[in-house]
């Protein structure tokens, strides 16, 4: 049998909880974790888990209460700017290559909404104002997944609503919209995986992006006695458990009745 150990890591983002229970190869701490012991459980979840749970912690971290989920779109001469830029830029927009076309397209869409958000943060540093946002480029139906015109969807602060109407609408490049997040959401997991579905693989490019100032929350890792099934910790719901598989990873995501509640791991674990 491997030599290894379980090691539990706990995230806390607003009102969301998480636990993950993996496996380490290698020979168990005496104490606490060394810095390559919690590279190796870095590794084990890099390999696991994907950019949408981080996405869904910057989610649930930074926007438990207000906030707006926001769409912007490209008209016609919007499609004119950022192809001509495109092409001055020697990006293959016009490529019989579909892919390399889509590609460039999608690199010179995210150049656009860079100079956009630019545009936004100055705005509101003349009000006093700070923008938080996560967001993607995306060129897939939500629902379908079929090739649709490149677009934006973000999740970003109440009260940037006019900011954007003037550094998108006023500059030709297509229209804005915006709905209230759900206050009574606690989990904003359903927002992440809208926005990852929606994002094709592209080579060297991030799923998504995020202002630099969001909160991002950290791991807490506990050496775990055995593979025991994961519970949730008194006091919290269960949304949801990755079903249980004896000596592999596990997942469990809960919610705390407050976002100030604290409780006590409920869990075989030992501090590391």
């Amino acid at each position: 049998m491997q030599e290894g150990y379980w090691v539990t890591r706990t995230y806390r983002a607003g009102s969301v909880g998480e636990k993950i229970k993996y496996f380490v190869p290698g020979t168990r701490p005496t104490g606490k974790l060394r810095r390559k012991d919690r590279d190796a459980v870095r590794k084990q979840e890099q390999n696991a888990y994907n950019a949408q749970k981080t996405l869904a912690r910057l989610l649930n971290a930074n926007f438990p209460g207000e906030g707006l989920l926001m769409g912007l779109d490209y008209n016609e001469d919007g499609m004119k700017r950022i192809l001509a830029w495109g092409r001055k830029h020697g990006l293959a927009v016009d490529s019989e290559n579909e892919q390399e076309r889509l590609d460039a397209v999608w690199e010179a869409a995210s150049h656009e909404l860079d100079i956009a958000l630019r545009r936004v943060k100055r705005r509101l540093e003349k009000q006093g104002l700070d923008l938080k946002a996560a967001y993607i480029t995306s060129d897939m139906g939500g629902t379908t997944g079929e090739i649709v015109r490149v677009h934006h969807h973000l999740v970003v602060n109440a009260g940037t609503e006019s900011a954007f109407l003037e550094a998108w609408e006023k500059y030709g490049l297509g229209g804005v919209s915006w709905t209230p997040l759900d206050k009574q959401q606690k989990d904003r997991t359903p927002i992440a995986e809208y926005f990852i579905r929606q994002v094709r693989r592209i080579p060297d490019a991030k799923k998504y992006r995020s202002t630099r100032n969001l909160e991002r929350p950290q791991p807490k890792d506990r050496i775990a006695l055995s593979d025991a099934r994961l519970r949730e910790p008194k006091g919290t719901k269960l949304v949801y458990a990755q079903e249980f598989i004896p000596n592999r990873p596990q997942y469990i995501r809960y919610t705390f009745p407050t976002p100030l509640s604290d409780p006590d791991p409920a869990d075989d674990s030992m501090p590391a």
